[in-house]
């Protein structure tokens, strides 16, 4: 064998040791990582040496850890202690083969996974039948945890919805890359949420389910009718949890310990993830994806009741009406004049009285610019319609401030994340928030959760260093990693900082040069090197476990926020730490825009991007090699883009000198949009495009104006990022 070969079976030895250390007996945590790691091993030597010692070894390992999917999917002590004797074997072993010397024999007190000693199990009397196993409890702290549980609630209904829906699109095309790519993120966004609250019930199954289709990502696990009713059973399974929880939460049943039938079904994925025949074999017939039975309801078993028959099933619940308090996840509802007392409302009845009250303020708007009104010069209408548009924008304030809620609870919620996430890695982290009483549109609220628990994931997993690196570096043994909302130029900017190790730039460019997502002759800045992260299916870890290690983190943030028509930067440097910082609108249903004219058409720039406006003089204008025009503006040239070439329209005119330039500015990007003239500024309701402008990058939306027309909407992003077009175009 060549020497690189025994350094990398060296290393995949070192990797099965350190996942070891954090494994525990009854859990399961590591379990798939070893096994990945054993798989790659026996491919290794398989390639190399079809027999020998190192296959005999391997397949030793393989031995106990098959066993272990066999039975209950989780450690035991017997198994640990094994294999971690078998770790420090393995790399003696490669020595010898290594220098070609005689191998050392493998241990002859070593049993087989069948072979289980009773003074090594933790619980010899329950392995003396270790078929009849208890369905896990699920325990809920409704007084300390109730908060978050109805953000949960929130959040898990259209995850559920989410994977349903693209399961069975699945099953129609099981090619489809993009509806497998989604199910997996919600599994993956779904158990990460459990596992902050501690429901390990869930946790267990989405991460199993995860495993499944990470499998079919890879092309590793074929996508057949079996697997589809796994994964809608997953589905129907995690709903009953959710409605039992909702159940509790909503006064409906007492509080007690859930338990929800998952051993079968756990049995049969692990089944499938190790390619043998399930064990424990399925009441029901096999059924199509469309038919597949709903799990039995959900048995309450009550805390006091140790050794009593359970309960009679009671009746499947229905879903519970997601409601203001329950979407604001602090609990705050709309309180009435009358003392104590409060209203809840239903947001679908929010969110139509937003709509609305938009549309009102539309028509009111075309009342007032009525040509035939106005002619009347009537001192007495004019005073009434000055009161109507008072009372209008009055109300329009009063409505939206009902879409705004404090980030705080948000907030709270990473603070579980942080502690648990810490104690989980071995690591010492502090969160530090600031900026709590930052109100947003209650939907950014909503949606800006699952970001912020990936950025903050990654920042303790892959930024933070452990205890004894940051003493030897000088810093503090505990890690502080901070989050803070505020105001800055009309957006909210959210800031994930920590004072960790920093982003590895070699490493980054080395990973994606692996990928093909940059040339091995390419040299990118540190901008674009940073932003490689946010790619699909991107990740520098080494080995997967259950906090990071697949590559969907990042990709869920980036999607997330593009949604709510903000954008990320990033600032890192080497031994001090990284910085994400999150740009938002303040709402997602108003802009406050300035109506700009090219040609024929009127476009709105929304203003929180826009630094200033003036007409050029014609010595202000340069063009630079491979750079395109420029305009001098006070001593630093910008580059200088001409509206009306990107879009296609015809111009009033291409002098710029005749012409109107908007500086519009968005992080460190700077532009100059040349437009023909400057038309007023306006607050105006957004409204979609549908799919007919999908695809056009540089439209956000539109609006309706004040005369009963539409302006279109430029997209923030899409405008700092346009290049240059060519002179010929321009001309």
């Amino acid at each position: 064998m060549k020497t690189e070969l025994f350094a990398e079976l060296k290393k995949l030895g070192d990797k099965i040791a350190t996942e070891l250390v954090f494994a525990e007996p009854g859990k399961d945590l590591g379990l798939l990582p070893v096994n990945s790691l054993l798989g790659q091993i026996e491919e290794l030597v398989g390639q190399e040496a079809p027999a020998g010692p190192l296959v005999d070894a391997a397949k030793e390992a393989r031995l106990w850890v098959n066993a272990i999917f066999e039975s209950t999917g989780k450690f035991n002590m017997l198994t640990l202690k094994r294999l971690g004797q078998w770790a420090e074997w393995w790399q003696t072993l490669i020595a010898a083969c290594e220098a070609k010397s005689t191998p050392p024999p493998i241990p002859a007190d070593w049993q087989h996974a069948g072979e289980r000693p009773a003074e090594l199990d933790p619980s010899p009397t329950i392995q003396e039948e270790p078929r009849k196993q208890e369905e896990p409890l699920l325990t809920l702290n409704l007084e300390q945890d109730g908060d978050l549980l109805h953000e949960f609630m929130n959040d898990s209904q259209e995850h559920l919805q989410n994977i349903e829906q693209g399961v069975l699109a699945l099953e129609q095309d099981s090619t489809d890359a993009d509806t497998l790519n989604s199910i997996f993120r919600a599994f993956h966004t779904f158990k990460g949420c459990a596992g902050i609250l501690n429901l390990t019930a869930i946790q267990t199954l989405a991460h199993e389910l995860e495993s499944l289709l990470d499998l079919a990502r890879q092309q590793k696990l074929a996508i057949t009718p079996s697997v589809i009713n796994l994964i809608l059973e997953g589905g129907d399974t995690l709903r009953q949890f959710s409605n039992e929880i909702a159940a509790q939460l909503a006064g409906k049943k007492a509080p007690a310990p859930i338990v929800v039938p998952t051993l079968s079904l756990l049995e049969r994925i692990r089944s499938t993830l190790a390619d043998k025949p399930a064990s424990i074999i399925s009441p029901t017939p096999a059924v199509t994806a469309l038919e597949q039975p709903r799990p039995a309801p959900a048995v309450i078993v009550p805390s006091a009741a140790a050794g009593l028959p359970a309960a009679q099933p009671p009746p499947v619940q229905a879903p519970v009406t997601v409601t203001l308090a329950a979407a604001q996840g602090a609990g705050a509802a709309v309180r009435a004049n009358s003392a104590g007392a409060v209203v809840k409302v239903d947001t679908i009845k929010l969110d139509s009285l937003v709509d609305f009250v938009g549309e009102m303020l539309i028509a009111q708007s075309l009342v007032v610019q009525n040509r035939e009104l106005n002619a009347l010069q009537n001192e007495q209408l004019t005073r009434d319609l000055a009161h109507l548009s008072r009372i209008s924008k009055d109300l329009q304030r009063t409505v939206m401030s009902l879409r705004m809620v404090p980030i705080r609870a948000t907030f709270q919620k990473m603070n579980r994340l942080v502690r648990d996430l810490s104690l989980k890695v071995g690591k010492q982290v502090d969160l530090l928030t600031e900026g709590e009483d930052t109100e947003l549109d209650r939907t950014i609220v909503e949606e800006i959760s699952d970001p912020l628990v990936h950025m903050i994931r990654n920042s303790i997993d892959h930024g933070i260093e452990m205890p004894e690196v940051r003493v030897q570096r000088g810093k503090p043994a505990r890690g502080a990693v901070s989050l803070k909302a505020f105001h800055q130029g009309g957006n909210i900017v959210i800031e994930i900082k920590d004072d960790g190790n920093g982003l590895d730039r070699k490493r980054i460019l080395a990973r994606a040069i692996e990928m093909g997502l940059v040339k091995p002759d390419e040299q990118p800045s540190d901008s674009e090197v940073f932003n490689l992260i946010w790619s699909a299916g991107f990740s520098t870890a080494e080995a997967v476990t259950d906090v990071s290690g697949r590559g969907v983190g990042m990709d869920v943030v980036r999607r997330n926020i593009e949604k709510l028509r903000g954008k990320v930067e990033i600032h890192s440097q080497p031994g001090q730490g990284s910085t994400f910082s999150v740009f938002l609108p303040l709402t997602l249903a108003i802009i406050d825009g300035l109506l700009v004219g090219v040609g024929e058409h009127r476009y709105i720039v929304p203003t929180l991007l826009v630094r200033e406006s003036f007409r050029p003089a014609a010595n202000m204008i340069h063009t630079l090699h491979e750079r395109g025009e420029m305009i001098n503006l006070r001593g630093r040239l910008h580059p200088l883009l001409r509206l009306y070439a990107h879009l296609g329209i015809e111009p009033a005119t291409t002098d710029p000198a005749q012409s109107i330039v908007v500086v519009v500015e968005a992080g460190n990007d700077i532009r100059c949009l040349l437009v023909d003239k400057l038309l007023g500024k306006h607050e105006v309701v957004i409204k979609s495009l549908g799919e007919t402008f999908h695809r056009n990058k540089y439209l956000a939306g539109a609006a309706i104006l004040g005369d009963g027309r539409v302006g279109l909407i430029l997209d923030p992003q899409a405008l700092v990022q346009m290049q240059s077009a060519p002179l010929e175009a321009a001309a």
